[in-house]
């Protein structure tokens, strides 16, 4: 009988050993996962604060190199000098100037009628501009262009407003490239009360009158190819882009860039394995 309850008593013992290596697992499984969580939030945010730091050092050393490598140096775009005409209009199949020539009459004697009946009102015997000295000549009646009446903004119906009229000769000219890019704004924009009225005919012979006053030879037939080739407005040359050759085309700040990586990485390989064993 003393047997039995010794037995019963070692098994309710054994049994309390059990129960409590289970529950001191248990709280020991329970704390190491309480110590880990703060642990693995730990390393993630020092594995993303070094790769962060990694990419902005990588991307500063690809910037700095791309800036003072010899091989990269974009040039800067030059200034288009050349005016960009309008698109023409079609002229009309018949014109409304009449001049009374010579069916042999020359490009510059035809451009010079038509300069007199249409541009030289307002530009001047000479191509001088609307000067007092030019509008003197007129009848004192016709004298003041502006006034009420006449070409004023309160013109009558069957008048036009003009603004001052600009010379053609020196200066101004040169707003154009060519002789191309002064066709095209007289052929599209001229005259002033009427643009675009004047045949192709027409506005190549005043072409050629406006140049040839302008000491500008135009050849005896202006045209499109030929007028390209006259230039009205000297060019500015480009800047020569010398560069030196360079034995190594590899930038030193490419090395530093990626050995600060490297570097980087590997204190954050090391950092994250000091965690870890702690």
């Amino acid at each position: 009988m003393v047997c039995v309850m010794r037995s019963i008593l070692a098994c309710e013992a054994l049994n309390n050993l059990i129960v409590e290596a289970k529950f001191s697992l248990k709280k020991y499984r329970i704390q190491k996962k309480l110590l880990l969580n703060p642990v693995c939030s730990s390393m993630q945010k020092s594995l993303f604060v070094f790769s962060a730091l990694a990419l902005v050092v990588f991307a500063a050393g690809l910037g700095v190199s791309s800036w003072v490598s010899p091989d990269t140096i974009i040039p800067l775009q030059q200034p288009t000098t050349t005016v960009t005409p309008d698109t023409p209009e079609m002229p009309p199949e018949e014109s409304w100037i009449i001049i009374d020539l010579p069916a042999d009459a020359t490009q510059l004697e035809f451009g010079a009628e038509v300069y007199r009946l249409v541009c030289k009102a307002c530009h001047g015997d000479k191509g001088q501009g609307l000067t007092d000295d030019w509008r003197a000549q007129w009848d004192p009646r016709d004298q003041n262009c502006w006034q009420s009446k006449c070409h004023a903004r309160n013109h009558p119906p069957d008048g036009f407003y003009m603004p001052i009229s600009p010379a053609v000769v020196g200066p101004p000219l040169k707003i154009f490239g060519t002789a191309l890019d002064l066709y095209n704004y007289i052929h599209t924009r001229m005259p002033w009360h009427d643009p675009g009225s004047m045949t192709e005919k027409e506005s190549w012979s005043v072409t050629a009158y406006i140049l040839k006053i302008n000491d500008v030879d135009p050849g005896s037939d202006l045209n499109a190819i030929t007028a390209a080739q006259i230039r009205l407005r000297a060019e500015v040359a480009p800047p020569v882009d010398v560069q030196v050759e360079e034995p190594n085309r590899i930038s030193p700040y490419w090395v530093v860039a990626l050995i600060v990586v490297i570097a980087l990485i590997f204190l954050g390989i090391l950092a994250l394995n000091r965690r870890s064993t702690d």
